[in-house]
């Protein structure tokens, strides 16, 4: 017969499955109310064996498992991957690929996604991917729906590959040791695993497609059309001495530029010629259309002398998020302009970008701080996580739409060399996963690629 310590823990095992099939409580808070009630039954009744005791200090215990290490240490690493765009260059080559070939390039995203989740933790790869597939199907006409579920599949079996591909390979291989078996190295299942990713490409790229409903999903980022402008400075050597056509070859696809600003006179696109430093090209785009153009020039959406010193204090670019705020009709900015009321100075955020909620569009873009707002006009904000978060406190701004995180490219090869040099250290079985990851996360930390601040988004509470 079994102990009453194994029938109260059957008992609580079969309602924790039930309350995970309940949408009305959330996966994790059913998890850690779990954990709670284990703590109180060791507690309050210790279970004792012929080999020892087993209290809620061993169930605590068991937070400091090398699997969580590992798992924990992991995704921070791939934090510092995806805030500094270290992977963004491949995604925007994928692009280009995408618009010389649709077959080609569905293939290349799979192979791409499914490698790098062998490696990466899946949701920052799945997040770096998605603005490329929905922005596709924005401009080729082909339907996110026939790509966002092959995509994520082939990202689910390239976690296969090795063993820190997924949080259940990193955990179960942990145990597996714990249990007298001889530990796996980081690809030795790799050539079985194989078998399976090779039969699962094919089929969702040429397969699963067909299979799809061709369906126009409401995207979940902004289509709002905001006015921006990109000043070309010494720093922008990728646009100075290059045509609007040249740079939207090299973007692929148009830039979305309506003029360009030489000496105080506006000069249309094409009448423009090479840009040269002093430039300020106008534009026109979403705000995941912006980020994109800023992050695949290395250029600002701001003057970096004047308002950028609200974002970086010590001159460093640091990562930072675009976010939309809506003006209500009490706001203290109706009627006024950004530079009287000191909006930037009071919030510690930059204006990038402008869309009139009256459907106007501006003639001075290039200085948005000067312009007169009204009641529905939306703004387009820049600034640090937390700064973003506090604009929800204001009066009578309304905070809209998914912030879109900045990438801090100058670190970006840092960041690669830090991961590269994790997998070499647990390839050849140095040192295990768990260490080796662990100090990847302290060099991460002192270069600056992942800040503290960013360690606990992270970290993902749902895993």
């Amino acid at each position: 017969m079994p102990t009453p310590h194994a029938v109260l823990l059957l008992i609580v095992t079969i309602a924790t499955f039930y309350l995970y099939t309940r949408p009305w409580i959330r996966l994790e808070l059913v998890s850690l109310l779990l954990l709670v009630t284990l703590l109180l039954i060791f507690y309050v009744f210790p279970y004792e064996a012929p080999d020892g005791r087993l209290t809620e200090v061993q169930i605590f215990q068991a937070f400091g498992h090398p699997a969580l290490v590992a798992i924990c240490s992991l995704m921070i690493l791939a934090r510092g991957l995806t805030a500094t765009g270290a992977i963004e260059p491949v995604v925007r080559l994928l692009g280009r690929i995408w618009q010389v070939n649709r077959g080609l390039g569905l293939l290349s995203t799979l192979l791409f996604t499914g490698a790098a989740s062998a490696f990466i933790n899946d949701t920052p790869v799945l997040v770096l991917t998605l603005p490329l597939l929905l922005g596709l199907a924005d401009r080729t006409n082909y339907p996110a729906s026939k790509t966002l579920m092959p995509v994520n599949f082939a990202i689910l079996a390239g976690g296969m590959l090795t063993s820190i591909g997924t949080s259940t390979n990193v955990l179960v291989l942990q145990i597996a040791a714990d249990l007298g078996m001889p530990e796996m190295g980081l690809f030795d299942f790799t050539t079985t695993a194989m078998i399976a990713f090779a039969i699962a490409v094919p089929y969702l790229w040429l397969v699963a497609p067909r299979l799809l409903p061709n369906n126009e999903s409401t995207r979940t980022s902004s289509n709002r059309i905001y006015e921006a402008s990109v000043r070309v400075d010494e720093n922008a050597t990728r646009l100075q001495g290059r045509t609007i056509e040249d740079i939207s070859r090299k973007f692929g696809r148009t830039l979305p530029a309506f003029a360009v600003v030489r000496a105080n006179d506006e000069l249309e696109v094409h009448a423009a010629g090479n840009l040269a430093v002093g430039d300020v090209l106008l534009l026109r785009d979403t705000p995941e259309g912006l980020r994109e153009l800023a992050s695949a020039f290395g250029v600002d959406l701001f003057e970096r002398s004047g308002a950028g010193r609200f974002i970086e204090p010590n001159g460093a670019r640091t990562e930072t998020t675009l976010a939309e705020v809506v003006l209500g009709s009490q706001s203290e900015l109706n009627g006024r302009t950004l530079r009287d009321a000191r909006f930037a100075e009071q919030h510690q955020v930059v204006v990038v970008g402008l869309s009139r909620g009256t459907g106007g569009l501006l003639r001075s873009v290039f200085d948005i701080a000067s312009t007169p707002l009204a009641a529905g006009d939306v703004l387009l904000v820049q600034g640090a996580a937390e700064r973003i978060e506090r604009l929800r406190g204001a009066q009578h701004l309304m905070l809209i739409g998914a912030s879109l995180t900045f990438a801090r490219s100058p670190l970006a090869p840092v960041a690669l060399a830090i991961m590269g040099g994790v997998l070499v250290v647990a390839a050849l079985k140095l040192l295990p996963v768990h260490v080796a990851a662990f100090l990847g996360v302290i060099v991460m930390l002192v270069t600056g690629c992942v800040r503290f601040e960013g360690v606990g988004r992270a970290l993902s509470l749902e895993i």
